[in-house]
């Protein structure tokens, strides 16, 4: 009798602590470190600005432990960074013959508050083409037929397929899945060349309109990770919170461990399984953050397109050069919404921890960005 109740006893414990270990409060993550509140708070774009002269302020930035060990210098280059190209880059797409709307798969990598969703509308309904994208209804709810004039599929993303893949799918997601999808879609096995475009957006921008987003209620909790083919394990990502995370400050969205929103586009760019999909105990987090932005840089530099939300005009004509295809209007300058978002210094400082990885991929984007630019236009 006295086994039994231990053995009851032991696993009301384990249920305890899956409970308290796994599953967040509803409103929040849990707070695992101080940082204080109520201090004197400016927007962002003040902290942007002040940093570049400010040698005290760029001291406590660049040096907090960082899991890259370049992460304090690219940052440093990030916060003081100069408007002129470096020549050196080569920027020269892959040498993929043109692309065929006839034959060949535009796939978008579709990372979440970049500016995507408009990119996506100007790819359906502003293209010129022989057979435009035929959409009767809200393409939310209703995706878009965009068939070329054998009936076959020449762009896959949310708007034309849904989400065959996973919500917001990855560049490890889309690549395990994207064929098999296809297949199932349009009934039949073909030869398809897949050329892959996305959006990068500045890092400091990105993090904190995640942010917005998540506190007026909205998420992509119902994402299902999945990596070499398998679910990923609530033990190596749990979740930062039930049902919603609306009302979230910033300290606590930033001290959620395994929030997704932090170095979103390394990881979505790398090939996962180079760096033990996210299972935990298989690799250190200093060694899985070198292996992520190496793997980010090396698939940009292959893709056959990237744009920069900051520059739309020159992201337009670079999709065009590069595909032979026009778009009937112009792409204009979004308004940047996190400027005026007000944080304390030590928010602003905490931020770069969590985008450190994001830092050094979107200087090397910069750079090739401006270099495809110089060399194709």
């Amino acid at each position: 009798m006295r086994r039994n109740q231990k053995l009851l006893l032991c696993l009301l414990l384990l249920v305890l602590a899956i409970y308290y270990f796994l599953i967040p409060s509803k409103k929040s993550g849990r707070r695992y470190s101080a940082i204080h509140d109520n201090k004197v708070r400016h927007p962002i774009s003040f902290y942007m600005k002040d940093v570049e002269k400010n040698d005290t302020l760029l001291k406590l930035i660049t040096s907090q432990e960082f899991l890259h060990p370049g992460s304090s210098e690219a940052l440093r280059s990030y916060l003081r960074s100069s408007e002129k190209p470096d020549s050196t880059y080569r920027g020269t797409a892959p040498s993929d013959s043109p692309f065929d709307v006839e034959t060949d798969v535009l796939v978008y990598l579709h990372i979440q508050k970049v500016g995507g969703t408009v990119f996506n509308q100007h790819l359906i309904k502003d293209l010129i083409l022989q057979k435009p994208c035929q959409c009767t209804g809200d393409v939310l709810t209703q995706p878009c037929h965009c068939t070329n004039n054998h009936g076959n599929i020449w762009l896959f993303s949310w708007f034309t397929v849904g989400w065959p893949c996973g919500l917001h799918a990855d560049w490890t997601m889309l690549h395990e899945c994207v064929d098999n999808a296809l297949n199932n879609i349009e009934g039949k096995k073909r030869k398809r060349r897949y050329f892959y475009i996305t959006l990068l957006r500045d890092p400091v921008s990105r993090y904190l309109s995640e942010w917005r987003h998540q506190q007026t209620g909205q998420h992509w909790e119902d994402a299902k990770l999945t990596c070499d083919g398998k679910r990923v394990s609530l033990f190596d990502v749990r979740p930062c919170f039930q049902d919603t995370w609306e009302d979230v400050s910033l300290n606590e969205f930033m001290e959620c461990r395994d929030n997704l929103a932090t170095n979103r586009q390394t990881r979505m760019l790398a090939n996962l399984s180079k760096s033990e999909c996210y299972r935990r105990n298989k690799m250190k987090p200093e060694k899985r953050a070198e292996l992520q932005i190496l793997s980010a840089i090396e698939n940009l530099d292959k893709i056959s397109f990237f744009g920069l939300t900051k520059y739309q005009q020159l992201t337009q004509k670079l999709f065009e050069k590069t595909f032979n295809l026009k778009f009937e209007k112009e792409f204009h300058t979004l308004d940047d919404e996190v400027n005026d978002i007000r944080v304390s210094e030590d928010e602003f400082v905490h931020i770069m921890k969590y985008i450190e990885l994001d830092v050094q991929l979107y200087l090397h984007a910069k750079q090739m960005f401006m270099a495809r630019t110089r060399d194709l236009l």
